[in-house]
């Protein structure tokens, strides 16, 4: 019963495993995409002209960018959520 309390209370302990579990699958969905893109395009090199494969550059950029801000953004989660600002102490 304590883990369950601590789990659902955001200890540290359980926030930060938490979004380390996020950040891992966001990870593996980002690199299973750029698979599938990667993929698409070597299986039709022959089939369509070359102008269509740079058009699969473009979802490729943003799962990228994608995968940044979500670090970008875990990051910031960790920070205030793990060690959240003290309040300043009265001169």
């Amino acid at each position: 019963m304590r883990i369950l309390i601590d789990f659902l209370s955001l200890r540290p302990v359980w926030t930060r495993r938490g979004l380390e579990v996020i950040w891992y699958a966001y990870l593996v969905a980002t690199l299973i995409q750029i698979g599938l893109f990667v993929g698409f395009i070597y299986s039709g090199l022959g089939a369509v002209g070359g102008g269509y494969h740079l058009s699969l550059i473009s979802p490729i950029l943003f799962a990228l960018a994608h995968l940044a801000l979500v670090r970008i953004f875990l990051e910031l989660a960790a920070r205030v959520l793990i060690n959240p600002r003290e309040e300043a102490a009265p001169n």
